[in-house]
């Protein structure tokens, strides 16, 4: 098969896996400039307002768990409500994030739906995400250290009939 070929394969994939962007470097080779989490639209960046709260109280002993409420079935980012600057605890006493969905949501991650750092420079060595092959109502990430840094991250998760996606930060 020719590279011309091949190229406008992995335009066609990217396209339908819904890219956004692309960018031709040379003569037949593409990457991608920009792969947006839903509709092509890039997440806006903001510093988070105000001192980072406490971890909710409730969940499981070794669990800050995040409840996510949709207040509206669009799915608009101003709708879905979470605690937006989050200060995580030690990890003696808190060595994993839950973020927990109402009824009719779902985190389906072979769909590419989960919790997301935005920064990609962000080290590895800070968080391991679950590893949930359905579909569920809780995401969750295992704390490997804290650092103190505040780490903005998105959530992306869906109905029936929409994606959502909701941007917040914290204080690992």
């Amino acid at each position: 098969m020719r590279l011309e070929s091949l190229s406008a394969i992995a335009v066609a994939l990217c396209l339908i896996a819904g890219c956004t962007q692309l960018r031709q470097h040379t003569e037949g080779s593409y990457s991608i400039a920009a792969a947006y989490p839903v509709g092509g639209k890039p997440m806006k960046t903001r510093k988070p307002s105000g001192p980072p709260v406490d971890c909710p109280s409730g969940g499981a002993a070794r669990d800050c768990t995040l409840k996510v409420t949709v207040t509206d079935p669009n799915c608009e980012e101003a709708n879905i409500k979470l605690e937006e600057y989050v200060k995580l605890p030690p990890i003696a006493s808190k060595n994993r994030v839950v973020w927990t969905l109402p009824v009719g949501y779902l985190f389906c991650e072979r769909a590419g739906d989960g919790v997301f750092l935005k920064d990609p420079n962000v080290p590895d060595d800070l968080f391991e995400p679950g590893n949930n092959p359905k579909c569920s109502d809780t995401f969750e990430w295992k704390r490997k250290k804290a650092d103190g840094s505040d780490i903005e991250y998105y959530l992306r998760f869906r109905s029936a009939s929409k994606i959502c996606v909701k941007d917040p930060w914290m204080v690992n």
